[in-house]
């Protein structure tokens, strides 16, 4: 027997089973010849349609005639109903692990489309139901043919319970999406247009810095600029654009500026700007490792593992449905170690309790150095404002554009309909990113454009009014501090409230109400005070950084660590509680469907982001003032400054890589050995530090030069 004819017996026999066709060796002789695979003559149930449908029904029992007529093929060979019957999804090994994904052969699909001139389409169906008496949720993806498409999704389950071995599954109405094709709407467009301008200004600017100093040399017989000034590398910390960097006395410039002068002196505006998207630039401020006095190094490690941490935990939230092993979940909760990938969220309130400490920080040092508020004037205001909303603008517009619209566009797979609600999403809501209020439109968040970006909405608003508490402190201090800790207070009683009132589980890995993302995770009242905490912490760094450094040194090395050992311990031990603290209600949530007491659940919501921040903004300190040790010197490695740059543009990029991959993939996921999740995770988290590498040398460090240059002007 031929390879060819082996193959073929091989797909009609499994999807004779699956079906469930009588037939016998003499229906093979054709193929076969004398070949005698050993199905000596027997017979099972056929296809059981129920009645024969009448073609004067409506489009659903025109579906049910084609499927029959397919079946109908098969006694005959026919080469489109052996591809349609094995391109259909089957249940695959591991049913009692949970396997109840079925996915059909998507790209066996498409070549009967192509071959039948569009009269198939793969399509997915999901319904609740029931397999062997055991209540659970069947997913179902396969060829369908296009008479299916506009019929009753019963017909469909009634075709697919058929379809299914043993005649045990019995399906509930459920949902049905079937691939389409898709329009270049007007967000698309736009999509390409920004596309098309950034492409141009990058390849511009970078034939322009490439070539602008040969053609000069040329012209004037001098010799080219030299290429390494340090001040294309340098990146600047400054709150307000147009302040003197960090370490450098505004009347005594440094090497750096004065190898500059010149060439700014002499060189004209337009090549200036064309200099401001150049790749050897951009790459040049990423890969430098050049730090300044007054710099909060060890932030840098601390931004880099929490970005690392959320990608982490947004890996195991995003394949979970796509699991061929579900029943390995529950191993996977049964152990200690598993709050730290499913209890990922005090990742968020670092960053929250980071870019507080900054904001106050470096605020503070402005109004020190104007001598306060009113002395700053009105341009520094603006600019306190413009900057943030330009800078964090134009790389987010760009996501915006190619999760809402363009992915949609470029790719395609079993379960690319899954992308059609973040589409319709942005196509609604794309003004309530721009003007960073998407956490409170639409309020109930059930679709929400580019959804980790409630972060942004948040953070954006607490810089709106972050001046408000950092002028108490450096006016009135304990003013500002109890104006602080009254608005921590008060966020603290609205959790207690708001949880209570809606019967909220203590946090969205332990809650069986999914109303917890929007009644509380991407709220500002409820997500302040970390924020506040944050604050608090730069303005002590602030007030009393250097003195605390000075004290520190002074000590001996016995006493440095019988003063830190105490406080690292209990700042640990309060992050450990916040992240383990929820095991048990965690696995009865999960695995025994039992919502978590109302005093876990209020007491957890309530202060655990306090708990967190504060720990994390006293370890800061402690880092700061020479008490982090070996800690300190870990997270204040110079390595960290490049991935540190990264950090927002692999948070806007992530969680759209992983939808992509899930919606292209052909098979179920498995997370069973342990490897397997953590070969998923590392794989995801090294495309999104490559991708954020491109936005970031093509929009979010020119768009930096550009306000530099603009702002010198």
């Amino acid at each position: 027997m031929s390879l060819k004819n082996a193959v073929l017996f091989s797909v009609l026999t499994a999807v004779c089973c699956q079906i469930q066709i009588p037939i016998s060796s003499q229906d093979l002789n054709p193929i076969f010849g004398d070949f005698n695979p050993g199905l000596t003559n027997f017979s099972l149930p056929g296809l059981n349609l129920g009645e024969e449908p009448k073609l004067s029904d409506v489009a659903g029992s025109l579906c049910l005639t084609k499927i029959k007529g397919l079946y109908n093929g098969l006694t005959t060979f026919n080469q489109e109903s052996i591809a349609f019957f094995d391109a259909a999804g089957k249940p695959g090994p591991g049913l009692t692990q949970g396997n109840l994904l079925m996915m059909g052969g998507y790209d066996m699909c498409l070549s009967i489309k192509n071959a039948t001139a569009g009269y198939y389409n793969f399509c997915y169906v999901g319904a609740p139901g029931k397999l062997f008496g055991y209540p659970m949720r069947i997913d179902w993806t396969g060829c369908l043919p296009v008479e299916c498409r506009n019929g009753s999704n019963t017909d469909v389950e009634k075709w697919i319970s058929s379809f299914i071995p043993f005649g045990q599954l019995v399906l509930e109405p459920g949902t049905m999406n079937c691939e389409t094709d898709v329009e270049l709407g007007t967000g698309a467009i736009l999509g390409y247009v920004y596309l098309g301008i950034v492409a141009f200004l990058v390849v511009l600017g970078t034939l322009w810095y490439t070539c602008h100093p040969v053609i000069k040399s040329i012209i004037t017989s001098e010799p080219p600029e030299d290429r390494q000034v340090l001040v294309d590398c340098e990146e600047n910390n400054e709150i307000i654009p147009d302040t003197p960097q960090e370490g450098k006395s505004a009347g005594k410039p440094s090497q750096t500026q004065s190898v500059a002068q010149p060439e700014q002196q002499t060189e004209s505006l337009l090549s200036r700007f064309w200099k401001c998207f150049a790749l050897q630039r951009s790459f040049g401020t990423l890969t430098s490792t050049t730090t300044k006095p007054g710099q909060v190094l060890c932030l840098n490690g601390i931004r880099v593992l929490s970005i690392n941490w959320v990608v982490l935990g947004h890996t195991y939230l995003n394949y979970m449905g796509l699991l061929g092993d579900k029943m390995y979940l529950g191993t996977l909760l049964n152990r200690r170690n598993s709050p730290i990938i499913i209890n990922a969220n005090p990742s968020v309130d670092s960053f929250f309790a980071l870019s507080g400490f900054l904001v106050a920080y470096l605020l503070l040092k402005q109004l020190a150095k104007s001598g306060g508020p009113r002395k700053m004037g009105v341009a520094k205001w603006v600019a306190y404002y413009l900057h943030r909303y330009l800078r964090l603008t134009a790389p987010y517009l760009m996501v915006v554009l190619l999760e809402g619209f363009l992915y949609r566009q470029w790719v395609t797979g079993p379960l690319t309909f899954a992308m059609d609600g973040p589409d319709k999403a942005c196509q609604n809501y794309w003004w309530a990113n721009v003007l960073y209020i998407n956490n409170l439109v639409p309020w109930k968040a059930t679709e929400v454009c580019v959804g980790q970006t409630w972060y942004l909405s948040n953070d954006m608003q607490f810089y709106l009014i972050a001046p408000f508490f950092v002028m108490l402190l450096f006016w009135k201090p304990l003013a500002g501090i109890f104006t602080s800790v009254a608005v921590i207070l008060s966020s603290t009683v609205a959790t207690a409230i708001i949880t209570y009132h809606y019967r909220l589980g203590p946090a969205s890995a332990a809650d069986l109400n999914d109303d917890n993302f929007w009644l509380v995770y991407n709220k500002p009242w409820i997500r302040i005070k970390a924020y506040l905490v944050g604050i608090l912490g730069g303005w002590i760094y602030w007030k009393y950084g250097q003195t605390l450094q000075d004290r520190v040194n002074k000590m001996p090395e016995w006493r440095k660590v019988l003063v830190a050992g105490p406080i690292w311990a209990a700042t640990c031990a309060m992050q450990w509680a916040v992240v383990f603290g929820l095991y048990d209600d965690i696995k009865n949530a999960r695995l025994e469907n039992k919502q978590p007491g109302e005093a876990d659940s209020i007491s957890y919501s309530s202060l655990a982001r306090i708990a967190w921040s504060t720990a994390l903004t006293a370890q800061i300190l402690l880092c700061q003032s020479g008490l982090g040790g070996f800690i300190n010197s870990i997270l204040s490695w110079n390595g960290w400054l490049v991935l540190a740059r990264l950090t927002y543009s692999v948070y806007l990029l992530h969680l759209g890589l992983m939808r992509v991959l899930a919606v292209i993939i052909r098979h179920p996921f498995y997370f069973n050995p342990d490897f397997e999740l953590g070969v998923k995770y590392l794989g995801i988290l090294m495309m999104s530090y490559l991708a954020a590498i491109i936005l970031y040398v093509c929009v979010e460090q020119p768009l930096a030069f550009l306000e530099a240059l603009t702002y010198r002007r």
